[in-house]
């Protein structure tokens, strides 16, 4: 299982689409599960922002971890989420913040840049850990549909 640690605004920040989105922190949330950007449901997703929640923003969120550093800085949360973890060689940092990166290489975590994890291009790190997704065309989809139902759904006066 791995662990995505994610600088919220700094990802968001690399992305048109979602920083002039009505609702950006939401509209991140929802950006990553429609593209299942951090892969497996069994990986563990933290999200850090810099300040402070909206009123009802994230009370029905319960698949990542939402985390608003109030006061301190949320270079300083993922710093100190890095430091306190137990296998920091399942943690997946992404940001493009140089002092985040250094601290997550240092301490042996891995690192995606923002723009990649929003390409999907980050997928490599899943196959490295032998877990590899196959990604089939709709075309390809039918046939093999098609093929199966020829198998398995014969008509049973044919036989």
């Amino acid at each position: 299982m791995l662990w995505y640690l994610i600088d919220g605004y700094n990802v968001i920040h690399k992305s048109d689409e979602i920083k002039k989105s009505a609702s950006p922190r939401q509209e991140f949330v929802y950006y990553i599960k429609r593209k299942n950007l951090t892969g497996s449901r069994n990986n563990k997703v933290t999200i850090v922002f810099d300040g402070g929640p909206h009123y009802d923003e994230f009370l029905q969120e319960k698949e990542f971890s939402i985390v608003f550093s109030m006061e301190r800085s949320a270079d300083d949360v993922i710093k100190e989420k890095i430091a306190r973890a137990k296998n920091k060689k399942q943690i997946v940092v992404v940001s493009d913040d140089r002092e985040i990166l250094q601290c997550a290489r240092t301490a042996g975590a891995r690192i995606v840049r923002a723009g990649e994890f929003l390409t999907e291009k980050q997928k490599r790190i899943e196959k490295e850990d032998g877990v590899v997704e196959k990604n089939i065309s709709l075309s390809v989809q039918e046939e093999i549909t098609e093929e199966l139902r020829k198998i398995w759904l014969k008509d049973e006066t044919e036989t």
